[in-house]
């Protein structure tokens, strides 16, 4: 890859309706596995504009494709300098074992990664049917967040000119 961008995963958009950040918001503290078993901590992501989406169990399908549409798109924007990692992440906390099921025949596909959050400790502000994502800055505060229930080109360009005002 050609970008110094560190991809633990990936990223999802298309916005129902936009949510004020709360500036005293910060990245919160949490290490989690990915369906391959590769563990990530937030503390990696200090000193990165970082990328949080989240969805439901029941939403992985939605996470993955908003996920791929960002993350994608966003790489024949960003630079060389920029400093940016994409995770997604499902909230498994309650979720049937049908479901868990399901992650593990499909854990050979060649699919992004994406963080396993068994405990729910990710779960606050996760909405069914929507991917939620929160953008912090390089110093771990909240800059933007947002639900989606599709992603477009338009989107991932008004996020992309999150990144860039940023600076």
């Amino acid at each position: 890859m050609k970008y110094k961008i560190r991809t633990v995963s990936v990223v999802l958009l298309l916005s129902v309706f936009g949510l004020n950040a709360d500036e005293n918001e910060k990245l919160p503290d949490f290490k989690l596995a990915d369906q391959k078993g590769k563990v990530f901590n937030s503390k990696t992501a200090k000193g990165n504009t970082y990328f949080l989406l989240g969805c439901g169990f029941k939403d992985v399908v939605l996470c993955r494709k908003h996920g791929r549409k960002i993350y994608w798109k966003m790489q024949t924007l960003l630079k060389e300098e920029d400093h940016v990692i994409f995770s997604a992440y499902l909230n498994l906390k309650n979720a049937p074992s049908a479901v868990f099921d399901y992650i593990l025949q499909e854990k050979e596909k060649d699919y992004e990664s994406i963080l396993l959050d068994k405990k729910g400790i990710l779960s606050n502000g996760l909405a069914e049917g929507k991917s939620f994502l929160r953008v912090y800055s390089p110093k771990g505060v909240l800059i933007h967040k947002e639900y989606f229930g599709s992603v477009d080109d338009t989107k991932v360009s008004e996020l992309y000119k999150l990144i860039r005002n940023g600076k």
